[in-house]
């Protein structure tokens, strides 16, 4: 009795956990799949992987009930908007999100590319909910028409990488926790992209005496360290880059993002480490060294102290919290 009970327990928490479709490509078009799973509040998070053998032209309508997030990973696309004469396009390493406009859009897979995206679709309705619940009016507005009447384009970062890492730990969980973890996982994705969508237009206090030019020169050095972390420039070579005084670029970085250049590489260098360490491919040296360190020992080490876990046994002890 009891062996029945439990087995129709366990059944129902499958049944009851996220689902994952899968769509493999056909196999005279070329090779890859698309997979995505949708979550109790309906969000829709998906991957494609797709590499064809010839052109792949497609087309189809952008659902104005959405935001979309949208990442690239390899090889970028550029898509075409009916009636606005427009065109979008995201290189690898770059991400953007827009809500849908109800317009056709068409897009071409080129021949031979190696494409790999992720996609994660929140409702509207989900996100008007989040605006209203954690956020007082004039950010709300800001938020809305960045958001809501245009495409915010920028460069993936390794917190993002990490977030995606962790989201396929989603069928360790069944039931209702499952959709629980994925819909925690997809409102801290849209937390850190807000922040660095819209930081320094909402965010930045008032009393930060920094000019704007300043401000977007700081911005844009983040952005050189974001798409190079492993190599990233010292303080004065990311001075020169972006025409700025090594001064005003420590300072204003601290004043910012609450944490000096230096703290920030390392922060980022680790957090893409993580991740890679959950995708599970590479050992602790290889991981190291993608991320900028040369003695594994040193890497280690500072992961440690961020994570109090020895990087080795990184993947094996998130599993089990």
């Amino acid at each position: 009795m009891t062996n029945q009970y439990m087995n129709k327990l366990y059944c129902n928490l499958l049944s009851a956990s996220p689902q994952t479709v899968t769509i493999d490509i056909p196999a005279d078009m070329g090779t890859g799949q698309i997979s995505q799973v949708v979550t109790k509040q309906g969000a829709v998070v998906s991957d494609w992987r797709m590499n064809y053998f010839s052109d792949v032209n497609v087309q189809g309508v952008s659902s104005e009930e959405y935001i979309q997030m949208l990442f690239c990973f390899r090889d970028g696309v550029t898509w075409n908007i009916a009636d606005n004469r427009k065109s979008a396009g995201i290189q690898k390493g770059e991400s953007c999100i827009y809500r849908g406009h109800g317009k056709m859009e068409y897009l071409c897979y080129s021949k031979k590319s190696d494409f790999l995206f992720k996609n994660v679709k929140i409702p509207l309705s989900w996100f008007d909910k989040i605006l209203n619940d954690y956020f007082e009016a004039g950010e709300i507005a800001v938020y809305q028409k960045k958001l809501l009447d245009g495409i915010s384009k920028i460069r993936i970062t390794p917190y993002m990488e990490h977030i995606f890492a962790e989201l396929k730990d989603f069928t360790q969980y069944r039931g209702g926790l499952g959709y629980l973890f994925l819909e925690s996982k997809v409102s801290e994705l849209l937390a850190v992209y807000l922040s660095e969508v819209l930081e320094l237009r909402i965010l930045a206090p008032d009393y930060i005496a920094i000019s704007r030019s300043d401000r977007d020169s700081i911005t844009e050095a983040k952005r050189i360290i974001d798409s190079q972390l492993a190599l990233a420039p010292g303080c004065e070579e990311l001075a020169r880059q972006v025409n700025i005084s090594t001064s005003k670029l420590t300072k204003g970085f601290s004043a910012l993002f609450g944490t000096s250049v230096h703290a920030y590489i390392i922060d980022q260098r680790l957090e893409k480490a993580a991740g890679l360490l959950l995708e599970g491919n590479l050992n602790v040296s290889q991981v190291a060294m993608l991320v900028g360190y040369s003695k594994a020992s040193n890497f280690a080490a500072a992961f440690k102290r961020k994570y109090g876990i020895n990087p080795k046994n990184y993947k094996a002890e998130t599993a089990i919290r």
